[in-house]
């Protein structure tokens, strides 16, 4: 009898020591994206220039809008950065619109913008809000 105790024990002591043992997938930090937030700047070449503003989603999804001074127009941003930051995004539609490329790095962000359709290009740069 003692000893189916002390076998009986000793499995349930094998058991709790293996079920509580630490686990990082219990204890993980959630992984926030770095570049994720409220983004806003200007753009501006030789016929064009403008303002946008941005979100950069948990998963690098880009949404916004961009504002034309020169046209008196607002157009939607669809696009994605990536966790190194580098940025691609589409300002109206794939056919018509411009596409705006660059780099985030911490609160800050630059890069180039071109609209093929219409001949106009320039540089772009703004800020983490």
């Amino acid at each position: 009898m003692r000893r189916i105790l002390i076998k009986s024990l000793a499995i349930i002591s094998t058991s709790i020591i293996f079920s509580c043992s630490n686990s990082n997938d219990d204890n993980a930090t959630p992984t926030v994206f770095p570049h994720q937030g409220k983004w806003s700047g200007t753009y501006s070449g030789q016929k064009y220039h403008g303002t946008f503003k941005i979100n950069v989603s948990s998963t690098g999804e880009v949404t916004g809008t961009t504002t034309s001074v020169v046209f008196q127009e607002n157009f939607d941003v669809k696009g994605k950065v990536s966790e190194s930051g580098s940025f691609s995004a589409i300002a109206g539609t794939a056919e018509s619109g411009a596409k705006f490329t660059g780099q985030m790095e911490g609160t800050s962000a630059t890069g180039t913008w071109v609209n093929n359709s219409a001949g106009m290009s320039g540089a772009w740069s703004g800020n983490k809000n």
